[in-house]
Formats: structure tokens, C-alpha cells, sequence
């Protein structure tokens, strides 16, 4: 991910010294599928801290994002080195996204522990847990660079974005604190994902249910973020009606246009 001020929209001599047409505009091409990559897989990738209490679906789910994001970041990387026309300025600036690619690759490790030597490194608990530490760090840096303008110009697309992101972040961590595994009260992560979409959409169907005291506050998040989300989005369409009514007024007195 890219954290350093765009090119395009800062003055030529505040750009960084490794910049070059070719990274200008690969930048603008990947930019947005990698941040929302990036912090939509983030808490995904936070199920490694209970994978061996899960089904194997949901094991192999996990293993499938970690390779997505590793291979996506890598070429990334790889491809930005390349463009960029100081190299050694490049690696000493961009360390979010080299931080990225080495904790996907650690990630990576449990599905390679059958090679030999790597059973030492098979994702213990703590090594789980300093390759999340690792990783919300590095995306958090990016996100705080390059959320703010996405606010500022997309307040309903961000409304949705923090539902999504609500969405599954509510399902990891109900999946964390409630019994959820193959002899658990809720069988697999994907019962939790249909949990926290009847909750963040105030629907509640009841089926699968928060016990624990820290499940229900998850839930109550759930929902805080589900009213106060779709009260934006109904908002800007009020908004957007009231605009066009107002727009479709003026044409009709205008005598111009009415000619």
C-alpha cells in the first residue's frame, strides 16, 4: 500500500524522489481495490488467533484470503520497485507495504508445515498473534494516511464501506468469544457471518444467538452501526430527490429551457 502524498495531487517538488510516470499511474490503478483489500481482510486474517478450533471450511477459507492478499501485495510490491527510480528511496520510504507482504508470508506458514524444518514455524499463538499486531499496524498506517479525503468525498460510500467492514469484523469476533468450531454450539464462521448480517440489519432472526457477555456487546455494536449507517445512506437519498425536484423546478421556469 502506498502512504506517501500522490504525485497527482501534490506539487511536483513535494513528490517523492522515487516517483516516476509508470508508478504515478499504476498507483492510480491500484490504489483503491488495495486499501479496501487491505482492511476488508484484516478482519478475516484476525481468525488465525482460533484457527484450530475451527472447521476445516472455514480453515481453508482463511488459508485462500492469506494467499489472495500475500500474492496481491508481493506483486504490488515487486511491481512498484520496479517503476520506482530510486530504489533504495522507494524501500526506505514504502516499509508499510513490505510490512504487509512479510506478515502474509508468516501467515502463510501453517499450510506449508508438512515441509520439514517449517513444522517449527507452524503459527503458534504467539506468533499468530505478532503477525496480526504486524499487520494492523501496517494497515492501520495506510488507512489513517488515505482515509481521511475518502471521507471528506464519499460520506454515503463510507457509511457502506464501515457496514461491510462491521459485518464481518462482528462475525470474526463473535466467532472468537462464542463457542463456534465443529463441536461448538454454532458450527462454523460462516453461521456467524448470517448472525451479524441479521443483526447489522436490525432483522434478528434469532436462530443464532450472542450467550456470553462479550458476544452480546459485539452484537450491540452490530446494531449501533447498522441504525446509524442506513440513517446516512436514507439521508443522501433524501438528499439526492430533494436536489433533483429542486434542479427539475428551476428548469421549468426557466424560459429558456422551456423554449
Amino acid at each position: 500500500m502506498h502512504h506517501t502524498p500522490r504525485c497527482q495531487s501534490a506539487p511536483v517538488n513535494d513528490a517523492p524522489d522515487y516517483t516516476t510516470p509508470g508508478l504515478a499511474a499504476w498507483r492510480r490503478a491500484t490504489d483503491v481495490p488495495l486499501l479496501i483489500l487491505a482492511i476488508g481482510s484484516l478482519p478475516i486474517l484476525a481468525l488465525e488467533l482460533v484457527r484450530d478450533d475451527l472447521i476445516e471450511l472455514d480453515r481453508t477459507f482463511i488459508q485462500i484470503m492469506n494467499l489472495v492478499v500475500l500474492v496481491a501485495f508481493a506483486t504490488d510490491y515487486v511491481m512498484e520497485l520496479w517503476l520506482a527510480q530510486n530504489r533504495v528511496s522507494y524501500v526506505r520510504h514504502e516499509w508499510t507495504s513490505a510490512l504487509i507482504v512479510a506478515t502474509q508470508a508468516l501467515a502463510v506458514v501453517p499450510a506449508l508445515a508438512g515441509f520439514g524444518v517449517l513444522r517449527v514455524l507452524r503459527a503458534g499463538p504467539a506468533l499468530r498473534v505478532l503477525v496480526f499486531g504486524l499487520r494492523l499496524l501496517a494497515v492501520g498506517g495506510v488507512a489513517a494516511r488515505e482515509g481521511r479525503a475518502a471521507l471528506r468525498r464519499h460520506a454515503a460510500g463510507f457509511a457502506l464501506g464501515l457496514a461491510g467492514f462491521t459485518w464481518v469484523t462482528s462475525a470474526v469476533l463473535f466467532t472468537i468469544v462464542e463457542d463456534v468450531g465443529a463441536h461448538g454450539r454454532v458450527h462454523s464462521f460462516f453461521d456467524a457471518l448470517w448472525w451479524s448480517l441479521a443483526t447489522i440489519t436490525t432483522v434478528g432472526y434469532g436462530d443464532v444467538y450472542p450467550v456470553t457477555a462479550e458476544g452480546r456487546i459485539v452484537g450491540g455494536f452490530t446494531m449501533v452501526v447498522g441504525i446509524s449507517t442506513f440513517a446516512i445512506v436514507t439521508a443522501k437519498v433524501a438528499e439526492f430527490l430533494v436536489r433533483s425536484d429542486i434542479q427539475d423546478r428551476r428548469d421549468s421556469d426557466d424560459p429558456v429551457t422551456t423554449n
